[in-house]
């Protein structure tokens, strides 16, 4: 090839080159050390710029510049010296980077290393073009600023550097693969380099050609180890690609089954081959915890969908979409020009929009009440929406009623019927609990504040210890121009009417206002030798008996049932 013919003086001077940089002087070995620490801080801390800062450094791939010239030549002393600044300097780049692992101590791998743990086939072609890139760069004078970048694309010592960092955390298995991935770029390069060589005319005499018995003695042993890498890196690049179809296939499959639930999405999936079963471990973001009988089905699924078993196991994350149109849309994933991939609605999933959409609104007007979520349960012929809300109230069947008249006009679907999962919520302060809607609002002024609080006291006073009531709180507010008590009371049956109209009229006439008193009764009582007694004051008799025991024994039966 014309292209690479090369001139007497241009030839003196790659030989030369060649020669003083295949030299295991000590200018070389401080470099290789140099690049190996380089390179391991790079690896242990994930930063790509400090490995490239290394791969810079490295004197590394002259030896085998030199190694390949020599077998071209037929130069034993070149083929010598390159060979032991080759050997040594690998020895002690390993060294290093094991000698450097251990004084760190227990360290995370990071990406940087873990990616060169598994060498495949694509690390073999890119370490021969990037070998042809380099002699190629030495034979011609004109492209020879191209070699740090090759320099960069071979990378040499940070196989070597993360071969040390994996066995001195004890990764023998991780470290073979980065030795391999270093073995690779090697005889890519040797034999690469020893073909660009032969074809510049660099034999022996200047425009000498060698014989095929030379090719055969001298790069023999060279081609077969490549041809044997070449077939196991094969091999490895085969199972990257069947893992990766197998984690396309799950994402897939576990992607088309989520989308049917509302806000319900994958947010990642690992998984690995043992025997003839894949073993699948998925993190689902959803807004309730996925069951067992819906992890069995797509488990089934996926079997389905491998051609193998398949067992899965789901983290579960509890989070919600939120939107002005409720958390029914799944978004799966951020495209490249940073818009996002939605599942694609069907008719399930756009009449729970609808159904959010309704409640919602009607619970804006009444801030009593909150929508948790929405769930569609089929059940034979019939649509259950199940609707989760939390309140200071319950919904009465009028107003459920109505809810559903008015989803199944939203969706157009007369068969749905709204059942509704309610959740209780209180708020109590020190004179007990704060019922919804009972709060003085604009009226608490601190007159009114000062004669709610002298009312309460009487109260106290009135219900301490007498005919087995108690009072257990006090809600209030201003209607009117009068107020208004709500008096939760504890007792063994329902609190006297008469009884309550004596109390109205003796504060009523006490502080000289007009006040009206509401008495909600919670029948509790146990019934003991002394008679009956509200609950909580039969709490508080054995809490105040047991006061000097229930300290010791309460945290050792917690430790117990810690265990």
């Amino acid at each position: 090839m014309e292209l690479l013919k090369i001139n007497r003086e241009r030839f003196k001077s790659v030989h030369s080159d060649i020669s003083e940089g295949s030299e295991p002087a000590l200018r070389f070995y401080v470099l290789v050390a140099v690049s190996t620490l380089i390179a391991s801080f790079g690896l242990i801390s994930n930063s790509t710029a400090v490995v490239i800062g290394a791969m810079l450094v490295a004197p590394l791939m002259t030896p085998i510049f030199g190694i390949s010239l020599a077998l071209v030549r037929g130069e034993p002393g070149l083929l010598g010296r390159a060979l032991r600044a080759e050997i040594v300097g690998v020895v002690a780049a390993v060294a290093m980077g094991f000698i450097l692992g251990s004084l760190l101590g227990d360290f995370d791998p990071t990406n940087e290393m873990l990616s060169r743990t598994l060498p495949n086939l694509f690390d073999l072609l890119v370490a021969l073009l990037a070998g042809f890139a380099g002699a190629y760069a030495l034979v011609d004078e004109k492209i020879s600023p191209a070699l740090p970048g090759v320099a960069i694309a071979t990378a040499i010592v940070p196989p070597l550097a993360n071969s040390g960092l994996c066995l001195a955390l004890g990764e023998v298995r991780a470290g073979l693969g980065s030795f391999l991935l270093f073995f690779a770029n090697f005889l890519s390069i040797l034999i690469i380099a020893s073909a660009t060589f032969i074809m510049s005319g660099m034999a022996k005499r200047y425009g000498a050609k060698l014989e095929r018995e030379d090719y055969a003695r001298r790069f023999g042993l060279p081609v077969i180890a490549f041809v044997l890498i070449s077939v196991f890196l094969g091999h490895s690049l085969i199972q990257i690609y069947q893992k990766r179809a197998i984690a396309k296939t799950v994402k897939t499959t576990l992607n088309a089954v989520l989308s049917n639930m509302p806000a319900t999405l994958l947010d990642d999936s690992h998984h690995y081959v043992e025997g003839d079963t894949v073993h699948i471990m998925a993190s689902v973001h959803s807004p309730k915890i996925l069951t067992p009988t819906e992890v069995a089905r797509m488990q089934t699924l996926l079997s389905q969908q491998l051609g193998m078993p398949a067992e899965l196991v789901v983290h579960n994350v509890l989070s919600h979409n939120v939107s002005s149109l409720g958390s029914v849309n799944n978004i799966i994933a951020r495209k490249l020009d940073g818009t996002f991939t939605r599942s694609s609605s069907n008719e399930t999933l756009q009449h729970i929009a609808a159904a959010e959409q309704v409640i919602r609104d009607d619970f804006a007007i009444d801030n009593s009440m909150d929508l948790i979520r929405v769930e569609y349960l089929p059940i034979g012929k019939r649509k259950f929406m199940l609707a989760h809300a939390i309140g200071f109230r319950l919904l009465d069947q009028q107003e459920i009623k109505d809810l559903e008249s008015r989803v199944r006009k939203a969706t157009g679907d007369d068969a749905i019927h709204l059942v509704f999962n309610s959740f209780q919520k209180s708020l109590r302060d020190a004179d007990g609990t704060i019922r919804y809607g009972w709060i003085m609002g604009d009226q608490d002024t601190p007159e009114i504040r000062e004669r709610v609080q002298a009312v309460r006291h009487d109260l106290s006073s009135i219900f301490d210890g007498k005919d087995g009531f108690e009072l257990q709180s006090v809600n209030t507010t201003y209607l009117d121009g009068r107020l208004h008590f709500l008096l939760e009371i504890a007792g063994p049956e329902l609190y006297p009417g008469q009884s309550l109209k004596d109390l109205e009229s003796l504060l009523s006439e006490k502080y000289g206002q007009p006040m009206d008193f509401y008495a909600w009764s919670h029948i509790e009582a146990v019934r003991g030798p002394n008679g009956p007694l509200p609950m909580r004051e039969f709490w508080r008799y054995f809490q105040n008996r047991q006061k000097e025991t229930l300290p010791k024994e309460i945290p050792a039966i917690l430790e117990a049932s810690s265990q």
